[in-house]
């Protein structure tokens, strides 16, 4: 499907400080295939490929940012008709443009800003819609979440700018919000956890569709990720397992109730 709709997940990538090693991880994870994409002055961007759809992206961990104390992180992407237009009606609500609106030669436009709750998220127009992007397939991006230790300001600053319904869809745990695009639930708002240390800012966090939950959170483990928060079983709708990848990426596994794991 064309996710080119404003408001719509459009694409995840990983800033990584050891791109062999990461692919790697994932690769024997979910099973992802790899296509290495030349593009500017001797740089690579690693597109990664699950059952002949385009997943994400991974890419070198830029020098000077991890000079700044940056750390290897996946990147959430927000499909924007005008990404000008929405870069700056962004910073007119309050949020940081750390990447002003440019152009990726004959790919696209691309920009990032930091929301007025800390947590980084950019914008993307592609030249060309990716007819063989799916969102929620078994080895793709099924669910993005916010987690933020202000969900009514994240709620504000997102509802004006890019117009998602967001819904109050309480767990048996804690306060939920799902946001809606387009009438579909396309990713959650949720209180930053417990368990997150004070410094640690608002964050994205993508969520990969798998057939096991369980099974899958294991392999991770022997693969040498680590597991940030167990196979947990939301009733009635999914299992879920938050994990970092060898390098200390966030990202978590999801398994829809169609079947419980063993």
């Amino acid at each position: 499907m064309e996710r080119t709709k404003t408001g719509e997940f459009n694409w995840v990538d990983l800033s990584a400080s050891d791109v062999e090693g990461q692919t790697r991880f994932y690769e024997g994870l979910l099973g992802w295939t790899h296509e290495d994409m030349p593009y500017g002055a001797g740089m690579t961007y690693r597109m990664v490929k699950s059952d002949g759809h385009n997943v994400g992206g991974i890419a070198a961990l830029p020098p000077e940012q991890a000079k700044m104390g940056r750390q290897s992180g996946w990147n959430t992407y927000v499909a924007a008709d005008d990404v000008d237009a929405i870069v700056a009606k962004a910073a007119e609500l309050g949020a940081e443009v750390v990447m002003p609106p440019a152009d990726v030669p004959d790919t696209g436009r691309i920009a990032a800003i930091k929301d007025p709750t800390g947590a980084f998220i950019s914008f993307w127009k592609p030249l060309r819609p990716d007819e063989t992007i799916e969102y929620g397939p078994v080895g793709t991006l099924g669910w993005n979440e916010l987690d933020t230790r202000d969900p009514q300001k994240a709620i504000d600053f997102y509802t004006k700018l890019l117009g998602w319904k967001i819904e109050s869809t309480p767990t048996p745990t804690m306060q939920y919000w799902q946001v809606n695009v387009d009438g579909t639930g396309e990713a959650g708002i949720a209180p930053m956890p417990e368990m997150v240390p004070a410094e640690v800012p608002s964050y994205w966090l993508p969520y990969f569709t798998v057939t096991d939950a369980k099974a899958s959170t294991s392999k991770a483990a022997q693969l040498g990720g680590k597991v940030m928060l167990e196979p947990t079983e939301v009733p009635g709708m999914l299992w879920f397992s938050v994990l970092a990848d060898p390098q200390g990426a966030t990202f978590a596994l999801m398994q829809p109730l169609m079947s419980s794991p063993a």
